[in-house]
């Protein structure tokens, strides 16, 4: 925390420093020994292709762009936009999983933002199980469609299956797409009880409605 660095700093030198040299010394340090952002991204094509020789049987999707300037695109050249991935053992895992998946996104901050939507299920011993994970530039309709399908082509291929999330208007248009994977007839997608919970107790200041909703929630 740069809280501690401060803190070390004044114990050390007797200085106290300001919280923005403190956080631009931090992030320097950081870069000097794992590097920045920009040059992880250029790694990453080695990155998969290692990972894909080391564990053949997992899965990647990868989509790029073309690079764009004054002058049109840049020919042989491209960006990364969307990432998935997922390992063969949760994969097989999920088979003897509960027939429920439940889908989130998180968002990523700093200088590349963009979002991190990842899958879980539930085993038998009630115990957490991820078996999805990618990196796409936000929580949009393509971003989620992108998501779903090659969640149901390469992961969860069996009908029956209850797909939960959160309201996010994204998450439905994409999950109704007729060529996502999913469908009434081997799915249904369905509203997570949390988040409903807590959107209830965000509109509604009612502690008395409050209570008659935690109690039946």
């Amino acid at each position: 925390l740069v809280s501690t660095l401060i803190a070390h700093v004044k114990s050390i030198e007797g200085y106290t420093t300001t919280y923005r040299k403190a956080w631009l010394a931090k992030h320097k340090v950081i870069e000097n020994i794992y590097g920045n952002g920009e040059k992880s991204y250029h790694k990453l094509s080695k990155l998969l292709q290692a990972m894909q020789t080391y564990l053949p049987s997992m899965v990647i999707e990868k989509e790029t762009l073309s690079i764009l300037t004054k002058q049109g695109t840049i020919e042989g050249v491209f960006k990364f936009h969307r990432l998935f991935w997922s390992f063969r053992p949760c994969i097989n895992k999920f088979q003897y999983c509960k027939p429920v998946v439940q889908v989130d996104g998180s968002w990523l901050y700093k200088k590349y933002k963009g979002s991190l939507l990842v899958a879980v299920a539930q085993d038998v011993n009630n115990k957490i199980l991820p078996i999805v994970f990618i990196v796409v530039e936000g929580e949009t309709t393509e971003a989620w469609f992108f998501f779903l399908n090659n969640l149901k082509r390469h992961v969860t291929p069996q009908n029956g299956l209850r797909l939960i999330s959160d309201k996010h208007k994204s998450i439905k248009s994409a999950y109704s797409r007729w060529d996502s994977g999913w469908t009434p007839e081997n799915s249904m997608h369905v509203f997570c009880i949390r988040n409903i919970t807590q959107n209830f107790t965000m509109k509604y200041k009612n502690n008395d409605i409050k209570k008659i909703d935690y109690q039946y929630g």
